[in-house]
């Protein structure tokens, strides 16, 4: 099939599901070509996921509902007289898979965390808003992790990561580097501890407003004291005043120097180790 979607939450379609059942949901989603390049893309509003690398071929999902919407106007403050409440426990996430992409979608109203296992040679493009971590473990390929309000953890990868939190702690680490590929590590509130190859050659950007930046002693890394001169603005850009930057941003090359690897944090500090 070319595309196929699965809405869980439908006990028919699932055929395994009991109302009340402690359970976590579970499906398996095969990609459509094992051959060619793996793509999971993970969307959650309201809730967490781990995305875990395993040596099998399709992508098997498991969701823990946290018990219906997280919040809705339409809802009764109490039972009425007579009556009691079930919970609501399915997930409503909607799954699909098209051209060796598998995507999965949390929806709006529902909080959910996620354990997803996919083949360890897949790129991931994943994304949750409120309510839970974001871990990813034992990966090689492409990773783009976004968390809004949680931190995100990611070890035991290969190949390259962008990595961003609004208000949490960035953990990275990578076992290998994709050669001539950047990457980027950022919070706005939070820690920056990323730990790279010994034989890593990278560019490095590194800019904390209220925070301190450590490197590894076992790292030969050469710091450029050119970029801490001062950014003069000319008066036909800055609308006839005479302006004067002077820029947070510390330059440094790793083993001579490579693709730029940005760290940036405004409220926090900025580790990197040597693995």
């Amino acid at each position: 099939m070319n595309r196929f979607s699965i809405v869980l939450g439908l006990a028919s379609t699932l055929g395994t599901l009991l109302v009340g059942q402690d359970t976590p949901d579970r499906v398996t989603v095969p990609f459509r070509d094992a051959a060619k390049a793996r793509t999971l893309v993970v969307v959650v509003v309201n809730g967490g996921m781990t995305i875990r690398g395993y040596d099998g071929k399709d992508a098997i999902i498991e969701a823990n509902s946290r018990g219906g919407p997280s919040r809705g106007r339409l809802r009764l403050p109490s039972a009425p007289p007579g009556m009691h409440r079930i919970d609501n426990q399915n997930s409503g996430l909607d799954i699909s898979e098209k051209d060796n992409v598998v995507t999965v979608n949390g929806g709006i109203m529902h909080s959910v965390d996620l354990l997803i296992q996919v083949p360890i040679q897949t790129s991931l493009k994943l994304k949750t808003l409120n309510g839970g971590h974001l871990t990813v473990e034992n990966i090689s390929g492409e990773i783009e992790a976004e968390n809004t309000n949680g931190a995100v953890t990611i070890t035991n990868v290969s190949g390259s990561v962008l990595a961003n939190s609004m208000n949490g702690r960035v953990t990275v680490s990578l076992d290998r580097v994709t050669p001539d590929k950047s990457m980027s590590f950022s919070t706005m509130n939070g820690i920056i501890d990323v730990t790279l190859p010994a034989d890593v050659k990278a560019r490095l950007k590194m800019k904390t407003d209220n925070g301190e930046i450590y490197l590894d002693d076992g790292f030969d890394v050469k710091l450029d004291a050119s970029s801490r001169a001062p950014v003069v603005s000319d008066r036909r850009s800055s609308g006839g005043r005479y302006r004067v930057r002077l820029d947070r941003t510390t330059y440094g090359d790793i083993n001579g120097g490579g693709p730029e690897m940005q760290f940036t944090t405004y409220n926090g500090s900025i580790l990197i180790h040597k693995k």
